[in-house]
């Protein structure tokens, strides 16, 4: 989620950067065109192109760079509940303990967030929260459990050649080995009325040689949970442990992780992108600094120590969705002849469309070439409109435009046969320095605003349309998603593949969906190819072109 003031800093540092872009680009294409004026005028025709969705089924969802966590209600795609699961791992390895006693532990997950001010006189700070959907304080159950399912990092089933890959409804195989009680046990607030709040964390603890509690540390918005330190006592320290914190690799083995369980409260709806990666639990303990066998008979002081455990290694996301009975029903009767009306996307266990482009459009630009000069292909673009209908679009719900359900910020097309981006996003090295959500601008597929709202999504396909008319290059069916981090290149696989045989394009198996999606579970409505969508919305591949003398 971006909040305006940041929209103000990012319009600016990208307008800076596109006028250089441009420049470059105009500096290149007149050089086409100039040299030997090979080239006149300039052409415009919108190609012809079929548009429908599909149900992607359940996702591959482990170990990715982003993980949700939170119940959220969509006006418009039903109600997402995510959950989640770590592995755990020693900071530092074979730590010398004598009689070590454990004081707390506390857990501590930091989410997105930039300070806006610090109060010089108490030294609390304000924060902004990024990517939180729903309004903070929003209340959930929050429930943290010891994980007893060991994640494993290969396949058996494929000799342990393959990674193993778990799925985003493979919670069952979580729940059925929680390992004791609620580990996060501390207060109503630290569980059944956990608030993904925006404000500071303060942690307060009893000096030493002091009497009274005082705050001795301060960190930006989490999850800061005191976990049950005395089920931390005879995991880290009791007999069972002997032996367990030689290394990681035992470790993880012993202690398999944390599980985070959420619970929806009724009328309560949000959903929040903690930085798992930056997950710490911190355990406070006292113990000797020698061993009692040679302090001689003397008394042997304990003294203030601390272990860090970090939340990194194998890692799964959960989705538990209840869709809305007109989403299911879209992309359950797409229409692959003439184009769907209405392209439903969804990130996570959602859906995704598919495109085809017109051969008929290729093969006429590519007889537009004479006497071995070919047509220049100065640009192309598809635009998607966004269906901001406030009865079946993406403007249902409240009347105010800021309670109403913000469309994702970037789409990514790509090559399903070949399970890549198209050329101009590879080409593209455009970067920002404030945001990376929004790189390979010149690519686009970012949402274009009007009064608060999304309105449509433009994508730069020059290259590739270049590369179908003057490069005999395959006409290949073309897939659209929802993407969380533009940068994201890789797959993640798809519990059921299909073959997909219709369209104007050759029939490509359906594995993978690029994993920027599975990160963002949400979605938008955009208009389809169908004949039946006004010509202002409907979708458009407008391509411009010269011709050869």
């Amino acid at each position: 989620m971006i909040n305006s003031s940041f929209l103000k800093k990012i319009i600016l540092a990208l307008s800076a950067v596109f006028i250089i872009s441009c420049d470059t680009d105009y500096n290149n294409l007149g050089s086409d065109i100039i040299d030997d004026d090979v080239h006149h005028g300039m052409f415009q025709v919108e190609a012809g192109v079929t548009a429908y969705d599909r149900p992607t089924g359940i996702v591959q969802s482990n170990n990715l760079t982003l993980n949700t966590l939170g119940a959220y209600d969509n006006l418009v795609f039903g109600k997402t509940v995510a959950h989640f699961v770590t592995q755990v791992q020693l900071a530092t390895v074979n730590p010398t303990l004598y009689a070590p006693e454990i004081d707390s532990v506390y857990l501590y997950v930091p989410y997105f967030s930039s300070i806006e001010s610090t109060d010089a006189t108490t030294g609390v700070s304000t924060y902004d929260l990024d990517s939180i959907y729903g309004a903070p304080e929003t209340k959930i159950k929050l429930d943290v459990f010891r994980n007893g399912y060991f994640l494993r990092d290969s396949d058996p089933g494929t000799s342990f050649v393959s990674g193993q890959k778990y799925y985003s409804n493979d919670k069952s195989l979580i729940d059925a080995a929680v390992v004791g009680s609620r580990l996060n046990n501390f207060s109503t607030a630290q569980n059944d009325e956990f608030p993904i709040s925006d404000d500071e964390i303060a942690r307060s603890a009893i000096p030493d040689g002091q009497t009274e509690s005082k705050v001795v540390e301060r960190k930006a918005p989490g999850i800061f949970l005191y976990l049950d330190k005395t089920e931390f006592q005879n995991m880290l320290f009791g007999p069972a442990a002997a032996g367990k914190l030689v290394n990681n690799n035992i470790f993880k083995e012993y202690f398999r992780g944390l599980y985070f369980r959420v619970t929806q409260l009724e009328g309560q709806s949000v959903m929040v992108v903690p930085r798992f990666d930056q997950g710490v639990i911190t355990i406070k303990y006292r113990d000797h600094n020698i061993s009692t066998t040679e302090s001689s008979g003397h008394t042997v002081d304990k003294f203030a120590k601390s272990m860090t455990l970090n939340l990194d290694g194998n890692t799964i996301n959960f989705f538990e969705n209840t869709p809305k009975e007109a989403f299911t029903t879209a992309i359950n009767t797409s229409d692959a002849a003439a184009g769907d009306v209405r392209l439903y996307l969804k990130g996570g266990e959602g859906s995704m469309a598919f495109i085809d482009i017109d051969q008929a459009t290729i093969d006429a630009l590519k007889a537009e070439s004479q006497g071995g000069q070919r047509v220049l292909i100065n640009e192309a673009n598809l635009v998607f409109y966004i269906d901001d209908n406030t009865e079946t679009g993406m403007g249902q719900g409240p009347s105010d435009p800021k309670k109403k359900e913000k469309e994702p910020l970037r789409l990514l097309l790509y090559d399903v046969k070949n399970k890549r981006p198209l050329i101009d996003y590879s080409l593209d090295a455009t970067t920002t320095t404030i945001n990376p959500k929004y790189d390979k601008f010149v690519h686009g597929g970012i949402r274009e605003d009007e009064n608060g709202r999304g309105t449509k999504y433009k994508i730069r396909i020059t290259d590739h349309i270049n590369n179908l008319v003057n490069k005999d290059s395959t006409n290949v069916k073309l897939g659209l998603v929802v993407a969380e981090y533009i940068n994201l290149t890789g797959n993640a696989a798809l519990k059921s593949p299909f073959t997909e045989t219709t369209g104007a394009t050759a029939p490509v198996t359906v594995s993978t969906v690029p994993v920027t999606s599975v990160m963002h579970p949400f979605g938008t409505i955009l208009y389809g190819s169908n004949s039946a969508v006004p010509e202002n919305k409907r979708l458009k591949l407008e391509i411009f072109y010269t011709k050869p003398n």
